[in-house]
């Protein structure tokens, strides 16, 4: 075989032809190691190293001056030129990448990096990976930066104001609406951003619209549905899970996870084709490793039973509406069916977490603590329990008061305990839907227990919709019509579109 010239590195090392398979080529693959590719820049047909002026940066003459995140220059170190001295050379004034914005969207953004970027990352890679993805993105595409800038001054609203109207606020409301009318003229010319910076759009405006606390029908659901539809028009003819970079798969995590989680907590129809995943599905593809997400607090087989429940739950509701002699509380085979299937899923992957610790995705454990990761196991329990609660209470409709609901409820509080309160990142800023769905059928002094949790999570992240979820909770602990009715059918009743997020 040739060697190879535009192959992986590892293949040009040792002189193999290379298939140049993305993201891992086939002798990568074979030998189980990792795969890049890199770029080697050439001057006259010498490697850089064998330059001339690779030499003078190997002698130390010269120094690489970074003036914008991955663009430098090489200049001379100071004091280090021969013969007769002269002025020193420097660069008039700093470049900076923000002089584009006003005061106060750099201050926003300043502390979106520095605080709430916080509130949905549970280890300091995460929170780094999202600045770095995001921010060069938003100094460029209108749309995403005012959608970011909401975000973070919902955050410093929440600060200043913990228990006040936030969406409201004139400078959010302001910036929501310039987002709203950049993305609808951004989305004409699709071309101009590209994709990935029109799906962030979509997904930082829904997560304002969720960490506002926003109640209303559809507030939330339809930047979910306008990101689906970007993916799956950008996936058209091609598996982009094979072959995406960093930042879509970030995306793809995103909103599979708030796609599983809508279909676990919420009422209303499944988004998208929850229960017949798409190309784009990362969490449905069986031939794929059952990872831990480190940004869902869940592992990957898990999140697909969250959405089968969904689909279950959804499909029972319509065939009750539609049946004719349909008998209150009355289950039907093929849902007891079901729920069977789903809690035998749920069970296995409990008595294989019980026996070896969870997978991360590859080079993620290798950043975090022994704590962290124990952490992650322990979020990852407490949401198993959080699938078996509403496997038998939206499903079969057992009781809240049953045993077997009433076991998961203890182990979903002891869990939170184990993680949290913490004051740093930790994955204690993932047990929002945890604690709701254990609250919903919590009694007695277990109440007083998610009452305290949720408080301390609240002042922990300063996330509105955390307060609004323990309204919600006490709402529903008051106007329960009887111990039969879930929180599905309450949400419904009382016309709220609301997730625990």
């Amino acid at each position: 075989m040739s060697r190879s010239f535009t192959g992986c590195t590892r293949c040009k090392a040792r002189r193999q032809k290379c298939d140049e398979q993305r993201p891992k080529c086939g002798r990568c693959q074979t030998a189980g190691v990792q795969c890049k590719y890199a770029m080697q820049l050439q001057w006259g047909g010498r490697a850089f190293s064998r330059s001339r002026f690779g030499a003078c940066v190997d002698t130390g003459n010269m120094q690489r001056l970074e003036y914008s995140p991955g663009e430098f220059i090489y200049t001379t170190k100071a004091g280090e030129r021969k013969g007769k001295p002269g002025p020193e050379l420097s660069l008039i004034q700093s470049v900076d990448p923000f002089s584009s914005l006003s005061s106060e969207q750099k201050a926003l953004l300043h502390h979106f990096i520095n605080d709430a970027s916080q509130a949905t990352a549970c280890h300091s890679g995460m929170q780094q990976d999202i600045c770095r993805m995001l921010v060069p993105m938003a100094l460029q595409t209108p749309s995403l930066l005012y959608a970011t800038t909401a975000l973070s001054a919902i955050h410093l609203q929440a600060l200043q104001n913990p228990t006040g109207s936030i969406k409201s606020a004139p400078d959010i409301a302001r910036s929501m609406a310039l987002s709203l009318e950049h993305f609808r003229k951004e989305l004409q010319n699709p071309s101009a951003h590209g994709s990935e910076a029109l799906v962030a759009t979509a997904r930082t405006l829904c997560l304002a619209e969720i960490h506002s606390g926003a109640i209303h029908p559809n507030s939330w659901r339809a930047h979910i549905e306008g990101a689906r539809a970007l993916m799956k028009a950008t996936d058209s003819g091609e598996n982009a899970t094979g072959s995406a970079n960093g930042f879509r798969r970030y995306l793809d995590r995103w909103y599979w996870s708030i796609v599983s989680l809508t279909a676990l907590t919420g009422n209303g129809p499944p988004i998208g084709e929850s229960a017949d995943p798409g190309s784009a599905d990362l969490a449905g593809r069986n031939d794929s490793p059952d990872y831990l997400d480190d940004y869902w607090g869940f592992t990957v087989n898990l999140a697909a039973v969250f959405r089968q429940i969904g689909a279950a739950a959804w499909r029972n509701t319509e065939a009750a509406k539609n049946a004719q002699g349909f008998v209150e509380g009355e289950i039907d085979s093929n849902v007891e069916d079901e729920a069977a299937l789903l809690e035998m899923s749920v069970r296995q992957l409990m008595d294989r977490d019980a026996s070896s610790q969870p997978s991360l995705y590859p080079g993620v454990a290798e950043g975090l603590t022994a704590e962290s990761v124990q952490q992650l196991a322990l979020c990852n329990e407490a949401f198993q329990h959080s699938a078996l609660i509403q496997i038998n209470r939206r499903l079969r409709r057992e009781p809240a008061t049953s045993a077997i609901i009433q076991q998961s409820v203890q182990r979903i509080l002891e869990c939170t305990a184990q993680i949290g309160p913490s004051a740093g990142l930790s994955p204690w800023v993932l047990l929002t839907t945890p604690l709701f769905i254990a609250g919903c059928e919590a009694r007695g002094k277990d109440r007083d227990t998610v009452r305290s949790l949720l408080s301390s999570l609240h002042d922990t992240i300063h996330i509105p919709n955390v307060l609004q979820t323990l309204k919600f909770l006490e709402q529903y602990w008051a106007n329960q019509l009887s111990e039969d009715e879930d929180w599905s059918h309450f949400l419904d009743r009382m016309n709220f579109d609301f997730i625990p997020y």
